[in-house]
This record gives structure tokens, C-alpha cells and sequence, in this order.
């Protein structure tokens, strides 16, 4: 996946999610999105990351594990 946001690298999401498994398990799943620019929930661009994030406030149900989003058109 491409890190398009320097602020917010890929990398520094990956090192916060092992932080985050080795307290909550499982339980820290990580969705990402191949897209570029800023989004905000629930007006971002990418319909997979946007019905993660939905199944999760809706239901309290994750992914079942690590869920890699891929870039839709229209970016």
C-alpha cells in the first residue's frame, strides 16, 4: 500500500497497532485504505472502509482480521 499522507505514515499505524494487540489481542484490528487525500468518516471516498467503520459503530462487530481496503476510482 502506498503511504500518501506523510503526516499519518503507514508505518507509524503498523507500530500503534502491535502496541494496541499486545494490550487488546485480537481485539485490535486495523482498516486501511489505498486512497489518497483526507476523508472523514462516513464522506470518505472508499465504500470498504466506510462499511467497516459503519459494521463497527452499528453492530460493535470488526473485521475479522486486518482489513487492506483497495482504492476505488474516482481518486
Amino acid at each position: 500500500m502506498a503511504n500518501r499522507l506523510p503526516a499519518c505514515a503507514l508505518t507509524v499505524a503498523t507500530v500503534m497497532r502491535k502496541e494496541l494487540r499486545q494490550e487488546f489481542g485480537k481485539r485490535a484490528t486495523m482498516v486501511t485504505a489505498d486512497q489518497g487525500g483526507h476523508g472523514v468518516y462516513p464522506f470518505g471516498r472508499n465504500t470498504c472502509a466506510n462499511e467497516a467503520v459503519t459494521a463497527f459503530l452499528v453492530t460493535g462487530q470488526r473485521p475479522a482480521r486486518d482489513l487492506a481496503c483497495a482504492a476505488e476510482p474516482g481518486e
